[in-house]
């Protein structure tokens, strides 16, 4: 870490030389000198980091180098803080006679002069305390610098390893399945890293298990936790809500949402799944807030815990399943699975006697605790396959290693230990996020991003380069993948309870973060960056202890209004604030022009109501996340932001409001529509979502950066300017074009065929006829369309089939106005998921034999008029799953098993669900 902050440090100092030579005058010789200083001691940091964990002394001087480079970057932070300021007031500093900025140079000299003082009495503690000479602990660290680029996965979701628990999965799913003439709760315990999540989460999506029952939720509790929470989330996989829906949940208390979840579970059966329940007391919550005491027989339990106790006290008359470390055989297989990332089966075959040897040598250290294993694989899978290189990582194991409880901790901090620097601090900033929480990449890499923690790779954009990071740790198994998008890449992630421990652990070593909710430290002095878990006690903190403070990241939605008193004034080296869903914040002082040095503005979900015309002042700003609020109009100032790489500007309002909401930017923004504000300022922005007006004909088509373009509104007022742009656009991943006009206007469409990266169309909106198939872009990889009242005629399956790399088609609301749709044979050829949504004319759906020879989920909902299903679906062999959703009851009856008409059709689907959403209170 000490190297990540003074390599850092180098490159600021690098950039201030190149970019202020004119404003720096008589310090810029100290600035090069401290900057070759810095150069010198940072080419002894990589082996005094492998020995600091060994040696005490070295750890003292790591951490006095790392405090050092933290102060250094203060200094210069707040100097360019006062320059910024200094020419947003519009002061001339041309002449370097100019009393404020000659006192502004001379303070900043004296500071500089300071730290290079500072640098000589750590450098002579480096030989007087005889650093230099002690022996590096293992040489396991950055034996492999240079790894090797992995092709990314194309699978939908990452495979769980489930090596070694065949026979737990399949008696837990014999035992939720069975009918029962009470409250079932079935518990599983063991230590963590046992492999608990993963067992359950095996059964809970298995299609078998999932028929059994109406509905079903997973629900992580963790050591923290609030009970509304919890039960909005719920009822939100429960009743499937969307983002309108689940909103008006947050409106709801306790009480209001148990009886909604009371009333929906009354005639259902569902399973609820607790993940990680600590004490008797938590559990006793839980049961109260979601199990009725003289209902809910129909429901099934399964719990997660490390004490045997909780397991006992929720089910005394159910025996808790307990899980055993897995045994040497078991252990060694999945090591190996992990190893060669291959299928499991195969992998002794790629082992020497010799490399086989030191690879039980290696898992017998694991303990049989699968997290351990998979990290330890995780890790070897990134080095070279040599009995010299496995021999030295057994060297580090051997000293990091204490036996007993502590043990799969240390095998983690050995794989946090030789991680390359650059991943280290990534790693350590998921610690911020809470347990269990589910992560999405694109978040987390403009985080890293404006936490600069990439780094610069020739033309890579820094966005390329943090997804080939989160790949990295995902590789190496200490980020895993919850969700992965139609292109492969990760969509959402999480953190093993364990790996977030570690981090939190060494990131609070490093004063890298610290958590506010949990084991606080009673001092906030010299933490970097904070987030707040809990709105207990918050309201204690002072601003005043946390000057130094570049990250502020909220979890909790009730925080406490006194925590943001001086925030505006006193923060002033913020770069992050991210204050998502926080619901009482309505509207933003007009001080928060003041944190110049802010690079992540995130208010996404909060009812802030107004945005400040002193936004304007935010000059490095990279991320604004405006969407989901309450806001009305944007402030022009934000055309004007030269920095801005990603701007989310969708407003919660109903399309009725987007008039009004569009009347009042053009009234804000005081230009008319010969006039348009000028986007193309923006020249950076790769991401951009905003409601249709005059901008798109600012420049709009010299945004050429951009990766994701999302619009809504009347999209016919704009036709020519938004087709002529998006002609230029050719790096675009993402578009989602939604013509909200009140007239059957046509979506404004153009040839996709050179837009080689787009991978995701969404298009709502009428169109004259579906395009023709070499108009696609050509790795189109998923495909929704809707609203476009396509006729008989222009049957778009015969259009569609013939696009090559299409895994995900979602038909939906009227797309389609025929009685008629025909699927016939020859093409989707790697179709995986196909949903039809409201094509409320359709009467007959004719599916060819060999149509859809890849389809493994197929959903039908809202198509009130379609009489049955296809005869052709038991031809396509490869269906996993089948949902049908709000359909009539006569059209459901044709399922049933053993009497339906068409249950033979549908007989050798695993998963069948029949179901419909709640009425709308």
């Amino acid at each position: 870490m000490a190297e990540r902050a003074v390599t850092f440090l180098i490159g600021k100092l690098g950039s201030l030389i190149s970019q202020e030579s004119n404003f720096l005058g008589g310090v810029e010789t100290q600035i090069v000198s401290l900057h070759d200083e810095l150069e010198w001691i940072n080419s002894f940091l990589r082996d005094a980091d492998e020995k600091r964990r060994r040696y005490r002394r070295v750890n003292v001087w790591v951490s006095q180098v790392r405090n050092l480079a933290y102060d250094a970057e203060n200094i210069i932070d707040l100097f360019m803080l006062e320059v910024v300021q200094q020419r947003q007031r519009n002061i001339v500093l041309r002449f370097m006679g100019y009393p404020k900025h000659l006192f502004t140079l001379h303070k900043f000299g004296n500071q500089i002069e300071d730290i290079k003082r500072r640098i000589g009495e750590i450098s002579a503690n480096k030989s007087k305390y005889g650093i230099e000479t002690l022996e590096a602990g293992g040489t396991s660290a950055h034996l492999n610098d240079g790894l090797a680029r992995k092709v990314r996965k194309a699978a939908m979701e990452d495979e769980i390893d489930v090596i070694g628990f065949e026979k737990h999965i399949e008696e837990l799913a014999i035992l939720l399945k069975q009918e029962e003439s009470r409250q079932l709760v079935v518990s599983i315990v063991g230590m963590g890293g046992i492999g608990k999540s993963t067992l359950v989460k095996t059964v809970y999506n298995r299609s078998d298990v999932k028929n059994t029952f109406d509905s079903y939720a997973w629900i992580y509790v963790s050591q923290e936790y609030r009970v509304e929470d919890l039960l909005s989330g719920a009822i939100t996989q429960l009743m499937r809500l969307t983002y309108e829906k689940k909103e008006e949940l947050e409106t709801k208390n306790v009480q209001a949402l148990r009886q909604m979840l009371f009333n929906y579970l009354k005639e259902r059966r569902c399973l609820l799944v607790f993940d990680d329940v600590w004490r008797r007391e938590d559990w006793d919550t839980l049961k109260v807030a979601f199990l009725a005491q003289d209902e809910g027989k129909q429901q099934r339990v399964v719990l997660t815990t490390r004490n045997v106790e909780v397991a006992k006290h929720a089910d005394p008359l159910t025996a808790p399943y307990e899980l055993r470390p897995l045994g040497d055989q078991e252990s060694f297989k999945l090591f190996s699975h992990k190893v060669f990332q291959s299928h499991v089966g195969s992998e002794e075959r790629s082992y020497s006697k010799k490399m086989e040897d030191l690879g039980r040598k290696l898992v017998a250290k694991c303990g049989g605790l699968p997290l351990a294993i998979v990290v330890l694989g995780g890790l070897l899978s990134t080095k070279e396959k040599t009995p010299s290189v496995w021999s030295k990582v057994l060297q580090s194991v051997n000293w990091q290693l204490n036996q007993g409880p502590q043990q799969c901790m240390d095998i983690l901090a050995l794989s946090y230990t030789d991680l390359p620097y650059y991943l280290q601090s990534c790693f350590l900033y998921v610690g911020l996020f809470p347990e269990d929480h589910k992560i999405h990449s694109k978040k987390l890499i403009r985080l890293w991003v404006a936490e600069d923690f990439i780094q610069q790779r020739g033309d890579e954009t820094m966005e390329d380069v943090a997804e080939e990071y989160l790949e990295e740790l995902t590789e190496r198994s200490m980020i895993q993948v919850a969700s992965r998008r139609s292109d492969g890449g990760v969509e959402t992630c999480r953190v093993h309870d364990l790996l977030r421990d570690l981090a939190v652990s060494e990131a609070k070593k490093d004063k890298l973060l610290e958590i506010y909710g949990s084991n606080c430290s009673n001092s906030l002095n010299r933490f970097r960056r904070l987030a707040i878990h809990s709105n207990n006690g918050t309201h204690h903190i002072s601003s005043s202890s946390l000057y130094h403070l570049h990250s502020l990241l909220c979890f909790s939605k009730g925080l406490h209004k006194k925590l943001w008193k001086g925030l505006y004034v006193g923060f002033n080296l913020l770069r992050v604030l991210d204050i998502e869903d926080v619901k009482h914040l309505n509207s933003l002082p007009k001080e928060i022009g003041g944190l110049v040095l802010l690079k992540y503005l995130n208010l996404r979900g909060t009812n802030v109501r107004r945005t400040p015309h002193s936004m304007g002042n935010l000059c490095n700003l990279q991320t604004l996340d405006l969407s989901y609020t309450r806001i009305t109009h944007i402030p022009k100032e934000i055309w004007s932001m030269q920095q801005l790489r990603h701007l989310y500007c969708f407003y919660i309002w109903s399309p009725s409001s987007l008039v009004k909401c569009v009347a009042n930017v053009v009234n804000e923004i005081g230009l008319s529509c010969s006039c348009p504000p000028r986007i193309d300022n923006l020249r950076d922005l790769q991401t951009l979502w905003l409601h249709a007006d005059n901008w798109i004909e600012g420049g709009l088509d010299k945004l050429t950066n951009l990766r994701e373009l999302r619009i809504r509104g009347d999209l016919a007022l704009h036709t020519k300017a938004l087709t002529d742009s998006i002609v230029k656009l050719k790096k675009l991943q993402v578009l989602d074009l939604w013509n909200q006009s009140q007239n059957a206007n046509p979506l404004p469409l153009v040839s996709f065929s050179h837009h080689v990266h787009l991978y995701n169309m969404n298009l709502r909106g009428c169109l004259e006829k579906i395009p023709d198939p070499m108009d696609f872009p050509p790795y189109l990889t998923e495909l929704r369309l809707s609203c476009s009242h396509l006729k008989q005629d222009d049957q778009p399956m015969a259009t569609l089939k013939k696009l090559p790399n299409l895994k995900i088609l979602i038909l939906g609301w009227n797309i389609f106005e025929g009685k008629e749709m025909i699927c016939s044979v020859g093409g989707f050829a790697k179709l995986q998921i196909l949903e039809l949504i409201g094509l409320y004319n359709l009467e007959d759906l004719k599916v060819e034999q060999g149509a859809f020879p890849c389809l493994k989920v197929l959903t039908i909902s809202w198509c009130k008029q379609l009489k049955m299903l296809s005869d052709g679906l038991p031809y396509i062999t490869t269906l996993q799953e089948l949902n049908i959703v709000n359909m009539p009851e006569e059209f459901n009856a044709r399922f049933q098993k053993d009497k339906g008409k068409d249950w033979e059709k549908i007989k050798h689907i695993p998963s069948v669900t029949i179901s419909s959403k709640p009425p709308r209170d």
